[in-house]
């Protein structure tokens, strides 16, 4: 028990402690099943973001996880640097190893952190970007991390799951969500707690509502929220102000 723990990290707030109950031990086939899970659309979410990215050099990625997206940057971006930051140990260990096996190592930076607890230097990032954050974060923390963290004229891309308004879409999502957790009780239970919680997570989360206007109170411009696939996908994007 005490190892397990060390590998996943410790809590400190409602959110982190969400992500370690329902992520915990997940790691290893991760990838594979965000990509399931969501039919392909999590590589259409990551494109969205990469694709309104502009010439990146230092790069911050929250809750990098095992580094898809911090991977696709680079590939995309020969001259970044990407900085992850992930609570968990073993996430993390995934990405590390496969930054050495790419050769990459030198154009990463790890820290195994809470988003709400890391230490970075103020105004080094020209993006900050991340998938699947904002739902569990502390969210008016994040965004006084995000004014100091930031460069001026930085971009900011932070993308999570949203509850769409329709009824029709949100009937045809639960059917959807029901079927698939069918599946993983049976082909992927260490699974099954990550899927029985995160339909009514991501209902019950006003991320959406509260984190446009918090950016905007900081100071940020060019607040914008844009809701893809039918509204159950959204990003929040801003300017640091140059």
């Amino acid at each position: 028990m005490r190892a397990s723990m060390r590998r996943m990290g410790h809590a400190k707030t409602k959110g982190q402690a969400t992500v370690l109950k329902i992520l915990g031990g997940t790691a290893d086939d991760y990838d594979r099943v965000v990509a399931e899970s969501t039919g392909g659309l999590d590589h259409h979410w990551k494109r969205w973001i990469l694709d309104r990215m502009e010439s990146p050099r230092e790069v911050l990625d929250l809750a990098s996880g095992t580094g898809i997206l911090s991977f696709l940057v680079l590939d995309r971006f020969p001259e970044a640097r990407v900085t992850g930051v992930d609570l968990q140990e073993d996430y993390q260990a995934v990405a590390r190893a496969r930054g050495e096996r790419l050769g990459l190592s030198d154009r990463l930076e790890w820290h195994r952190s809470a988003v709400e607890d890391v230490e970075l230097s103020d105004g080094r990032f020209d993006h900050v970007i991340s998938c699947y954050l904002p739902k569990y974060a502390d969210r008016p923390v994040l965004v006084d991390h995000l004014a100091r963290w930031c460069a001026p004229g930085a971009r900011v891309l932070l993308h999570d799951f949203a509850h769409p308004s329709d009824p029709k879409v949100e009937r045809a999502l639960h059917e959807r969500h029901t079927r698939w957790l069918e599946k993983v009780r049976t082909q992927h239970p260490h699974w099954v707690t990550c899927f029985e919680n995160l339909y009514d997570i991501v209902k019950e989360s006003p991320w959406t509502e509260d984190l446009p206007p918090l950016l905007e109170a900081a100071g940020f411009t060019d607040v914008e929220l844009t809701l893809q696939s039918y509204g159950c996908s959204a990003v929040v994007t801003a300017r640091k102000p140059a």
